[in-house]
């Protein structure tokens, strides 16, 4: 299945990432900036105030532990949720974790949640905190609060993929006219979006409210389970606040076809892979994946633009075994005489027919793995790397028996390497060196640990 460029995002769930911190996925990523009707009323707590110190803490979250920056804050002006002089704030240091950049003497306006744990209050740059002169709006919305209807809005905007987007140019572009529905208790309204890909709903009593679009013709959407025509977000309103749904689409773009074996028969469940041609240097660095069925036919989705190299084995095979050696589209060895696949926005190339090689023969290799002295590993692991370009494509892997004897099953004709490691060893330095696995017929190999000094 092709690797998904755009997804849903729920803006109005950007506030649960504040007290984590993003921290599990090494890099900071948030789901945009909530207007602040709506960041106003998730925030446990919302106040002007000036840095006048910070020290350091460690964050204890049962099995991680990191540490974080305590920021201090003299309080000017309490909005919401505070009480007191000054505030402590926590964050991270920036980067991967989404901290925010506090710098001494500088005034904000900050929005933070409550950890559970510990009580005390988290930001990030994936809240809506920010230097007081760039809050005129925030403070604009919390002096209109006195005065504003006890009802709520919904609003968002529809946006696509930017395929030719230049610098300086956003790299999505909105999505006119969509049919969006909003639904609530008693209450089911449609709406379409105007140029710019935006709508809005106002009047609306608080509480949740389901907010679906239809995927115009010519996009693209896809969940966990699949393709879908209409994509849904549930929202909460507050009174006097705003609750936000973006909504993000590919351009239904698709590359399709068959594959055949040798015979003629279909190859079904057979993993294919497509990667940007050199002649297409904005795609260089796209690779997409799909599988045939049992008819050997396939489909790439959400293919963006351009010039593409298609087969078996061109972006390696690791995880899964493929009785095939590498084979470009359509059915040649060489990238040099691969034929080169190329797709418009929007377009659908839907009859490219593949025929492969003869499939490759399953032999088996058969060693022992010993000690330097001579003695036998019992229960020593192997390792078996299939190479392809001087890096690692199909793994594969085996147990010595308790006298040091192994077996592992490779394919004829591929190049392999192979190694061990005694039981319950890591590093290098246990290792025994990387040797070439022999072809059909010839003697079983001998794979040799070091004797580690203690």
């Amino acid at each position: 299945m092709a690797r998904r460029f755009g997804r849903l995002l729920l803006v109005a769930s950007a506030l649960l990432l504040l007290a984590l911190l993003a921290r599990e996925a090494g890099a900071c990523t948030c789901a945009g900036d909530r207007a602040p009707c709506q960041a106003y009323w998730q925030a446990d707590a919302v106040f002007v105030g000036a840095v006048v110190g910070e020290t350091k803490f460690t964050a204890d979250e049962g099995a991680y532990k990191h540490r974080m920056r305590l920021v201090r804050l003299a309080v000017e002006q309490p909005l919401r949720g505070v009480e007191g002089s000054e505030v402590e704030v926590a964050t991270g240091w920036g980067g991967g974790d989404c901290g925010y950049g506090f710098r001494q003497g500088r005034r904000y306006v900050v929005y933070a949640r409550r950890g559970e744990k510990d009580g005390r209050l988290y930001t990030s740059i994936c809240a809506r905190t920010r230097p007081l002169e760039e809050a005129g709006e925030d403070l604009a919305f919390v002096r209109g609060l006195a005065a504003a209807e006890p009802t709520g809005t919904v609003f968002g905007q529809a946006h696509r993929r930017n395929y030719y987007w230049k610098e300086g140019e956003n790299v999505f572009k909105p999505v006119a006219g969509a049919e969006v529905t909003v639904e609530g208790p008693d209450l089911s309204r449609e709406l379409k979006t105007d140029a710019e890909g935006r709508f809005r709903l106002g009047g609306l009593a608080p509480g949740k409210y389901r907010v679906t679009m239809k995927v115009p013709p010519g996009l693209f959407y896809e969940t966990a389970k699949g393709e879908t025509r209409a994509v849904s977000s549930e929202v909460e309103v507050a009174a006097r606040g705003c609750a936000q749904a973006e909504f993000y689409l590919e351009a239904d773009t698709r590359v399709a076809g068959r594959v055949l074996e040798a015979s003629g028969r279909p190859a079904a469940d057979l993993r294919l892979q497509m990667r940007g041609a050199a002649s297409d240097p904005r795609n260089i660095n796209t690779f997409l994946y799909a599988k045939t069925d049992a008819e050997g036919r396939f489909e790439f989705k959400a293919v963006p633009p351009g010039e593409y190299l298609l087969g078996v084995r061109i972006l390696g095979s690791v995880g899964e075994p493929l009785p095939y050696p590498r084979t470009y589209y359509p059915g040649t060895p060489s990238k040099e005489a691969a034929s080169v696949v190329k797709v418009g926005e929007g377009e659908r190339v839907g009859d490219l027919e593949m025929r492969l090689p003869p499939r490759l023969e399953e032999y088996e290799v058969t060693g022992t793995v010993v000690y330097e002295d001579g003695r036998p590993a019992p229960s020593a692991s192997v390792y078996v790397d299939q190479m392809e370009d001087d890096r690692t494509g199909d793994h594969r892997s085996a147990q010595a028996d308790e006298s040091g004897r192994f077996a592992v099953k490779v394919y004829e004709g591929l190049n392999y390497k192979m190694s061990a490691y005694p039981r319950g060893a890591t590093g290098p330095a246990a290792q025994s060196p990387w040797i070439d696995v022999p072809p059909p017929g010839a003697r079983p190999v001998k794979l040799v640990l070091p004797v580690l000094k203690k």
